[in-house]
């Protein structure tokens, strides 16, 4: 059987049409390149913040999400409250603490911006914070509570 013959017109769009394929697919590599290779923390949205604290005892103490509560000799101590779950040293995030009630509020490289308050012996504590994404202008309220009981 005789195979039918190729115009040059027709043979030209065929390369045209291979060229423009493998140009697609050679100018969409970098895209796909620079997605999967961000860091992690950027990937993550401004749901995955989530408030979280602990109560300053002579331990070393790390933030849990939601809630904290510690036990010790002193009458009274200091509560901590963060953000957890985003990277705020990328400036995405904009964290402000509610209602007044922070004692002080400052940024450290390991926990971001901490609000901290005073805690008393049986006492619970609660702070709230609005997360807000910079640049989708979305925004949420979380709260965590601390509880300190004194030794007897």
């Amino acid at each position: 059987m005789e195979e039918p013959e190729i115009s040059k017109g027709d043979e030209m769009k065929r390369m045209l049409t291979g060229a423009a394929i493998t140009a697609t697919m050679v100018f969409s590599l970098p895209s796909q390149a620079e997605e999967q290779s961000q860091d992690p923390m950027q990937t993550l949205n401004l749901f995955s913040a989530v408030a979280g604290c602990y109560v300053d005892t002579p331990a070393w103490d790390v933030a849990t999400p939601g809630q904290c509560e510690a036990i010790s000799n002193a009458s009274q101590t200091t509560a901590v409250f963060s953000v957890l779950g985003i990277d705020q040293s990328s400036g995405r995030y904009a964290i402000q603490y509610l209602d007044n009630t922070c004692a002080s509020i400052f940024y450290t490289v390991n926990e971001g911006l901490v609000c901290t308050r005073t805690i008393r012996a049986y006492q619970f504590v609660s702070q709230r914070v609005q997360i807000t994404d910079t640049v989708t202008g979305q925004s949420y309220i979380q709260s965590a509570t601390a509880h300190y009981e004194k030794n007897l």
